[in-house]
């Protein structure tokens, strides 16, 4: 449930001076192993883990009253530096965004609950936000409770200073393995750089989730999923990392936009629609794809990333779809039996499993999932995670993916073989996805048919 606006942020007063000084966060934190032990938490105490200390609620008017300047933000953690930081004039943001990047880094790392982020927002000025932006891009761009627009915002600005920066840095005199670092970063920034140009006649695209470290971690929104009454998420599998893969998954984000709107059109609704290219977790290649510990990470992610949506959606909530492939499947069908967030659709294609065990365990809206399996696939049947989620006892229902015809143009859709044919334009998988992505699910044509 979202705050209230009467109780807009989380503020202890003890962090800023009247009590105990906290800890001061480490320079170096990695996202990825901080969302790992989080969740190993989680696990060790049976899912009721707080992923962060829960503090006293002050309303704006008292936040608004207490003085905070630049010498007491160091000592601030969470959702407290949060509402310091945006207490503070542009020029102390930027001084201490400089001087202190790993508490940046801190935040990302176990960030507030996204209604506590969405309501912190919400507290904040005009002047406020546009300084917290000019200052802290990569902080804005990437918390999950922020408006989708805004982050892409701090994100474009974020992966301009980035690029900039890594390119200076090749000029200088490296390391071989410094060099191998920067260049490989330049080359995954100049990836999502290249996604982001709009196909013609597509819609505008947006970058709301840009991290730089390791292969990366990016999600590219096309049309605007702040107003869009429906959205839609693709997660990718086995080596779908940001270089070489953005600009091509980003592609079939935009093919899927394109037949939902045909579908919509061919419906005469008045709606809109925006689809997400989503690589936002570390991808497994052919050497790490045989465990779990990047499904459970990226399911993670996937969670709060949901969760950013519901909260900046308020009561205006749109109809999201969720669309995972081969080990995304994995990741998806993870973060959906967690159970901290609902979604309206989930589709699953080429899943090699995972360890749900049926379709009534995963928090999707009257178990609307659809399961789509193509001749010659290796991975369908398999259950190489776990329950095979195709299994008749799973009770999920039937994507079809062999060849059909659409039940309202009366078109010929094509069939899908192999691994990598889901996401065809003109198959009959795609126009499903589209179908269900747009709450027409009694449209989609199955093995029966």
């Amino acid at each position: 449930m979202l705050f209230e606006t009467a109780v807009v942020a989380t503020l202890s007063l003890s962090l800023i001076g009247v009590g105990a000084t906290p800890t001061v966060p480490a320079a170096d934190v990695n996202v990825q192993q901080s969302v790992s032990a989080r969740l190993a938490d989680r696990q060790s105490d049976g899912g009721t883990a707080a992923r962060w200390e829960q503090l006293p609620m002050l309303d704006a008017q008292t936040v608004g009253s207490v003085d905070i300047d630049l010498a007491s933000i160091p000592r601030m953690t969470g959702a407290n530096l949060l509402v310091g930081l945006g207490q503070l004039p542009l020029a102390d943001v930027t001084a201490f965004a400089a001087s202190y990047p790993g508490h940046i880094d801190a935040v990302l790392a176990a960030p507030p609950e996204a209604t506590v982020v969405s309501a912190w927002w919400t507290m904040l000025d005009t002047g406020q936000r546009a300084s917290l932006t000019a200052a802290t891009p990569q902080l804005v761009g990437n918390l999950d409770g922020v408006p989708l627009a805004q982050r892409s915002r701090a994100n474009e600005a974020y992966l301009r200073e980035s690029l900039a920066e890594a390119t200076r840095a090749l000029d200088g005199s490296l390391s071989a393995g410094e060099r191998a670092r920067l260049t490989a970063q330049t080359a995954m920034l100049s990836q999502v750089d290249e996604a982001m140009h709009a196909s013609p006649g597509g819609p505008k695209r947006s970058l709301i989730l840009l991290d730089t470290a390791g292969s990366g971690r990016a999600a590219i929104a096309l049309g605007n999923p702040d107003t869009a009454d429906y959205i839609g998420y693709l997660v990718p599998g086995m080596n779908y990392q940001v270089e070489p893969q953005m600009v091509n998954w980003t592609t079939v984000a935009d093919d899927l936009y394109r037949e939902q709107v045909s579908v919509l059109t061919e419906h005469a609704a008045a709606a809109s629609v925006a689809t997400i290219a989503w690589i936002g977790y570390e991808a497994p290649d052919l050497f790490s794809v045989g465990g779990l510990d990047r499904a459970e990470a990226g399911a993670e992610f996937l969670e709060t990333s949901w969760a950013g949506v519901r909260a900046t959606r308020g009561a205006d909530q749109p109809y999201v779809a969720v669309f995972a492939h081969s080990y995304g499947s994995t990741v998806a069908l993870l973060a959906l039996a967690q159970g901290s967030v609902d979604v309206d659709a989930l589709v699953v294609v080429g899943s090699p499993g995972s360890a749900i065990q049926s379709a009534a365990k995963l928090k999707v809206t009257d178990e609307n999932v659809f399961v789509g399996k193509a001749d010659w696939d290796p991975a369908v049947n398999s259950a190489f995670f776990g329950s095979d989620p195709g299994a008749a006892s799973y009770g999920a229902r039937v994507l079809g993916v062999h060849g059909g015809i659409d039940q309202v143009t009366g078109a010929t859709l094509a069939g899908s073989v192999g691994h990598n044919d889901y996401f065809t334009p003109g198959s009959e998988s795609l126009h499903n996805m589209a179908v269900i992505g747009t709450d027409n699910a009694d449209l989609v044509t199955g093995d029966s048919d």
